[in-house]
């Protein structure tokens, strides 16, 4: 599972507190003993980043008295993190910690919500999440995915072939695309070749062209179904991915067609979770 740096736990830290904690110092409070509960609320969450919160805990020499792994799925009202130390650290860590904790247990809640509707359709279907999260989030957005039960699409550009409608326009016609294509699967043996298809006829294509996998871009749940059946059974080996429009609302829909892979990006605007907090004098 992705972790997040001490470099970079630091700089979303350093956001909030740029110069210190100005409250609690002019308080005089700073060296008081304290404790930091973070619990749900009224409803169930899975949590995420649990194991950042602690190393944040700890670069401010607090001492952790418990709490659960990202991808548990915590009961209302519990505790999940529980530390101790001086004031002084834990206020400067509170904020932090509950703003990282509400946003990636928020999508990673939803993403297990969206993994259990498609499942309930089809038990081998994998969710998968897109690139198109909220700038300088990635790496917490992908974990908080990853603890809901999905994965990732494409974590970026490097490491995948994904053939786009404009990658084809700089081909004249299906011949010199062809030719690229032959060359491209040549060149990089180790990696499958998805192309993005938006009606049956240009699947039908590319599979003959050796696409591995294909995406289905928006196409409306019907056709769908007709278009997964067909490719299905005259190319069994390709893998088909449903993508465009789909989140929990529909997504049991989607998992109906037949596709092998649903991606999304629903998880990423999932509303933050609402963690209780509690600092308590000890």
């Amino acid at each position: 599972m992705i972790a997040l740096t001490d470099y970079e736990l630091e700089t979303l830290l350093a956001e909030d507190v740029p110069y210190g904690d100005l409250t609690t110092t002019a308080l005089g409070i700073t060296d008081q003993r304290a404790r930091i509960t973070f619990a749900t609320r009224e409803r169930p969450l899975v949590v995420s980043c649990t194991e950042e919160a602690v190393r944040l805990c700890g670069l401010y020499g607090l001492e952790i008295d418990g709490f659960v792994k990202s991808g548990t799925l915590v009961p209302p009202k519990s505790v999940f993190l529980e530390a101790h130390g001086e004031a002084g650290n834990i206020h400067r860590v509170w904020k932090s910690i509950q703003n990282l904790l509400d946003y990636a247990s928020g999508i990673a809640t939803y993403t297990r919500e969206a993994v259990l509707l498609a499942r309930t359709i089809n038990p081998d279907i994998v969710v998968a999440t897109t690139r198109k999260t909220t700038p300088f989030t990635k790496k917490i957005a992908i974990k908080a995915v990853e603890s809901g039960g999905g994965v990732a699409h494409r974590l970026g550009l490097s490491e995948s072939i994904l053939v786009f409608e404009y990658h084809r326009v700089f081909f004249p016609n299906d011949d010199a695309f062809a030719t690229a294509l032959r060359k491209m699967k040549k060149m990089n043996p180790e990696k499958k070749i998805v192309i993005e298809a938006e009606t049956l006829e240009d699947g039908l294509k590319f599979a003959a062209m050796g696409a591995d996998i294909l995406q289905l871009e928006k196409m409306p749940l019907t056709k769908l179904s007709d278009t997964v059946r067909i490719l299905h059974t005259d190319y069994p080996h390709i893998t088909l991915i449903a993508t465009g429009g789909i989140s929990a609302k529909n997504i049991a829909e989607y998992a109906a067609t037949g596709v092998d892979m649903i991606v999304t990006s629903s998880p990423y605007n999932a509303q933050p979770a609402d963690v209780k907090v509690r600092i308590e004098a000890v």
